[in-house]
């Protein structure tokens, strides 16, 4: 792929990804009321005179969403003396009015209408019970179970006085979950004793869900109350603990499916990136955006970071601005999830199971990632389906509100302590998990479902930045100090990104007192989270995690040299030994082609310090005469390091793979393990020239003048031959593999020709028997170790032929 392609492919890929998240963003433009719904507080039962429990919570729609500054009029119905407050009240910025409504003297139902002022066709009804008090109407117990507190009812008349001997019956139906008509109830019909009282135990059934007991009474004179609902909830706690965990299961699964097709798709050319771009600390911003994007895990990206600079491969400022560029990019998985495609799940996982059945390998990694993309939605409708019947169960309510992060008073601020369990909470389960983009899979799960707000959602978000940091430790414990340092500013500037949100919730915004980048995020974004049943929450809290993360990525970005001085100071390189690089850096197995253009990079040195071994070995002691032990000692010291290189290699390409590869990586693998192999070769070579040199030392008569200079020349061509194979290594071309191929045959034919005139000379008496062998052995050991270097410069076109592949 050409560099011009490459840049347009990122130049896309980044254009879609701030133009993605905006998507949401639209206005209302129709000014007509469409629909007029009672959100909260219909249905109540208050005594006579008294005011109803909960405000009567109204929306105005139009064909657009919410319709804001509505004018509504609220009248009691004919026969009906409810008392309103107020009477007429126009809607807020999210289409909403609340109001509050008192009993009248009159006992039994009681009907309000609330009467758009501008479109009274669309005035609805809404039903208050007068003379009615009822208790046991939010129990809740396991499935199954006969529930402690009774459903009881008590009536009174206009004077607050009980009703005794009325008529109350109750019933039983299915409710819109579906729950199990294995309830039932243990008194069925009934009379008000002489307090007023009547009462039933219901025996809930055997699935999780809501059950509807109906009351109806009437005494055939004066009192008429039909179909006072009263809803009851189950939880099968075992069933509910598979559900939510197996959707969750799924959802990772998927993510993972995903991730792994898009990376095994575009992936490769997407790791490129962060060495091709991160010579600048805006480009590199990017470049962690459009990577963490594809790979769609910003703990890959810093660890990949982080094995880029163990591997030498990036400098620590480099390697920052990568990383800050991931917490942007981690967002497109929340703004992916934000939208409601649950009705995608099956028909994706169908397409994804019939491309991975293909036999072209493309194909299926396509497959892979519509497949992921499928199983993430039908894990995620898993978890939110059970998470919105648990919504409606006080006790879990009750626990949930115990770090609910909203203002506890109109126009107040967020309480500090709340804000840090939500923020510790964030940090335990992503540290758990191990996965930011999976936890905000959850959060937006439980707003969904009622269970926490747009507050708490931010708050546990700011934990989640946090505690993803532990993959990129974990990777840096074994890696040097650079490295080390790259995951300490990582936490740093996670740390300092969640305080600079803290901040930000104090700093509030209009008449609202709203914290600031909250209310820009319902400015840009349709519907209003902070009503009382909010709307649309899910593309608020997604828009508000990237808004978040834009901000502290961009807005500490400057300050790059900081965090390198700040990581110098809280950990020093006090040597040389501390910036040592490991070429072979196992976090980059998971990255197959870095570690294939490591593995070549680690064969190429093998190569070079094999040569300079082979070079000292014939030029300093067999043709030079020095025998020194000290130098002798050196050269078996890195004949044996050489050795282990060479089981390190070996040993990296098999735990590679181990790994998911495509056919080129896999096929690349054993080429490199010959070259390798013969690399290792050559530096045994070393030895045996070094006893060769020593048993010349013993003789008496030296080599001639003829075999010195024939030596000479043969090892003129076979150093050239060697500086061509390490040329090839490093992708030189074509012509300087052929040549080191001709090289390698020229060395060949030269030695059996100085052999041939070797032997003359030998029958000619110019020559000893034993200096002449040692002479012809050494010619062997020259030909054996061109024969290595024309093994490796045979393989090197067919590397470069699987490079181009990858």
């Amino acid at each position: 792929m050409t560099k011009r392609t490459l840049f347009f492919r990122v130049g896309v890929l980044l254009a879609a990804l701030v133009l993605f998240p905006l998507a949401g963003c639209s206005q209302n433009n129709d000014p007509h009321v469409r629909q007029v719904k009672v959100l909260r507080g219909g249905d109540q039962c208050a005594a006579a005179g008294k005011e109803f429990a909960e405000p009567l919570l109204i929306e105005v729609r139009s064909s657009g969403g919410p319709l804001a500054n509505t004018a509504l009029n609220f009248k009691p119905a004919e026969n009906s003396d409810l008392e309103v407050s107020p009477q007429r009240a126009e809607t807020d910025a999210g289409g909403t009015v609340s109001i509050r409504v008192k009993a009248g003297k009159k006992i039994g139902d009681q009907i309000l209408l609330v009467i758009p002022e501008k479109a009274p066709k669309h005035t609805v009804k809404v039903r208050f019970i007068s003379g009615v008090e009822l208790t046991g109407i939010h129990s809740e117990g396991a499935a199954g179970s006969l529930l402690d507190d009774p459903v009881a009812i008590r009536l009174t008349d206009a004077d607050g006085k009980p009703l005794a001997d009325v008529p109350v019956s109750f019933t039983l139906t299915a409710t819109a979950e579906g729950a199990s008509t294995t309830a039932s109830l243990l008194t069925p019909k009934t009379k008000t004793d002489a307090d007023g009282y009547a009462s039933t135990r219901v025996k809930l059934g055997k699935k999780t869900g809501a059950y509807r007991v109906n009351i109806d009474v009437d005494n055939g004179k004066n009192i008429s109350i039909k179909d006072k609902s009263v809803d009851l909830m189950a939880i099968d706690f075992l069933h509910v603990a598979i559900a939510v965990i197996g959707g969750l299961a799924i959802f990772i699964f998927g993510m993972q499916l995903m991730s792994n097709g898009l990376k095994n798709c575009a992936g490769e050319n997407m790791r490129k990136i962060l060495q091709f771009f991160a010579s600048n600390r805006v480009v590199a911003l990017f470049a962690g955006i459009a990577v963490t994007a594809v790979l769609q895990s910003s703990s890959a990206t810093s660890v990949m970071a982080v094995g880029f600079i163990n591997a030498g491969l990036l400098t620590l400022k480099q390697a920052l601005g990568i990383i800050f560029g991931a917490s942007i990019g981690t967002t497109v998985t929340a703004q992916i999830i934000s939208f409601n495609l649950s009705a995608l799940a099956l028909p994706s996982v169908i397409v994804g199971v019939i491309l991975i059945l293909s036999s072209h390998r493309k194909t299926r990694n396509w497959g892979s990632m519509v497949l992921g993309f499928g199983l993430l939605f039908y894990g995620l409708a898993m978890m939110s389906n059970e998470l919105k019947v648990l919504g409606d169960m006080p006790t879990l309510q009750s626990a949930f509100h115990l770090f609910d992060c909203a203002p506890k008073t109109p126009g107040g601020v967020m309480p500090f302590g709340a804000i840090m369990g939500a923020v510790l909470i964030g940090i335990v389960v992503t540290i758990i998990i191990q996965s930011s983009s999976a936890f905000a899979g959850i959060v937006l799960a439980l707003a969904s479902g009622g269970l926490i707000n747009f507050y708490t959602s931010m708050s546990m978000l700011l934990g989640a930045n946090i505690g993803t940091t532990i993959t990129a430790i974990l990777a840096a414990i074994p890696g040097n100090r650079v490295a080390k340092q790259a995951a300490l500013a990582h936490t740093i500037f996670k740390i300092l990104s969640a305080a600079l949100m803290i901040a930000l919730f104090y700093v509030p915004w209009g008449a609202t007192h709203t914290p600031i980048l909250l209310a820009f995020t319902d400015f840009i974004t349709p519907g209003n989270p902070f009503a009382a049943v909010p709307q649309n929450i899910e593309r608020h809290i997604a828009m508000a995690y990237t808004l978040f993360n834009v901000v502290s990525a961009v807005g500490l970005l400057p300050f790059l040299e900081w965090f390198e001085r700040i990581t110098n100071i809280l950990l020093p390189i006090r040597d040389d030994n501390e910036r040592q690089t490991r070429t072979l850096e196992p976090v980059l197995l998971n990255t197959p082609s870095i570690a294939l253009k490591l593995t070549t990079s680690a064969i190429q040195k093998m190569v070079i310090d094999a040569w300079k071994m082979i070079d000292a070995a014939v030029n300093t002691h067999f043709i030079g005469g020095d025998a020194s032990a000290q130098n002798i000692s050196r050269l078996e010291q890195e004949e044996e390091d050489i050795d282990a290189r060479q089981k390190e290699v070996t040993a990296y390409l098999v735990r590679l793979t181990r790994r998911q590869l495509s056919e080129p990586q896999s096929e690349l693998v054993p080429l490199l393990m010959h070259c390798t192999n013969d690399a290792e070769r050559i530096a045994d070579h070393c030895e045996t020239i070094l006893g060769l040199a020593e048993r010349l030392k013993k003789e008496q008569n030296p080599l001639s003048d003829t075999a010195i200079n024939e030596l000479k020349q043969v090892w003129q061509v076979l150093d050239q031959q060697a500086r061509h194979v390490i040329s090839g290594l490093e992708g030189a071309g074509a012509e300087v593999v052929r040549a080191a191929r001709t090289e390698g045959h020229e060395v060949t034919r030269m030695a059996d020709r100085f052999e041939s005139e070797h032997i003359d000379r030998l029958r000619d008496g110019r020559c000893s028997a034993a200096t002449g062998i040692i002479y012809i052995e050494m010619l062997g050991e020259i030909t054996k170790i061109g024969a290595r270097l024309a093994n490796i410069a045979d393989r090197t076109p067919q590397i470069e032929k699987h490079y181009v592949k990858l």
